[in-house]
C-alpha cells in the first residue's frame, strides 16, 4: 500500500471545503478510508488540527456543532502518528538548514525517515524545500 506524509495544511482542507484544492485533500482522505493509501504524520498533527479547527471557528468559518464533529471525526480516523524522539537530530537539521519551525521540520523528518512523499498545502513550506527535497509535494500538483 503507498504510504504518504500530510502535513496540517492538508488535513484541515477536509473540513474547511471553501480553501483551494480542498477537493484534492478530500481525493487523499477517501483513499485513505477505501485502504487504498496510508497515512502517516508526527505525533504532533493533532495538536495542529484541533487547533486549527478552533480558529476556524474564531473566525466564523465553521459553527460550533461542526468543530466538535470534525474534531471527533478526524480522532476516529487513526492516522499513523510517529514520535519525534528517534529523528530529533533531522528535525533540527532541517530547522537549521531551511530555517523553519519545529512543526514543518517533523514533517520533513518523518517523511524522510518513512521514504514517502509528504504532501503539503503550505506554499512557503513547499517554495522553501522543492529544489533540494522532489519527495515534497503541493498538494495543488497531484
Amino acid at each position: 500500500m503507498k504510504q504518504i506524509i500530510v502535513d496540517a495544511s492538508v488535513i484541515l482542507k477536509w473540513y474547511l471545503v471553501d480553501e483551494e484544492d480542498s477537493q484534492k485533500a478530500l481525493g487523499l482522505l477517501q483513499l485513505y478510508i477505501a485502504d487504498e493509501l496510508e497515512i502517516l504524520a508526527p505525533s504532533l498533527l493533532e495538536y495542529e488540527i484541533i487547533n486549527g479547527l478552533i480558529i476556524a471557528q474564531r473566525r466564523g468559518r465553521i459553527k460550533e456543532e461542526k468543530l466538535h464533529t470534525a474534531i471527533e471525526g478526524f480522532l476516529n480516523l487513526e492516522i499513523k502518528l510517529r514520535t519525534l524522539s528517534f529523528i530529533s537530530q533531522r528535525i533540527l537539521h532541517y530547522c537549521k538548514i531551511y530555517n523553519c519551525s519545529a512543526y514543518d521540520a517533523s514533517y520533513l523528518a518523518v517523511a524522510e525517515n518513512n521514504g514517502a512523499p509528504l504532501i503539503t498545502a503550505d506554499v512557503r513550506l513547499y517554495d522553501m524545500v522543492k529544489k533540494d527535497l522532489k519527495w515534497v509535494k503541493r498538494l495543488g500538483d497531484i
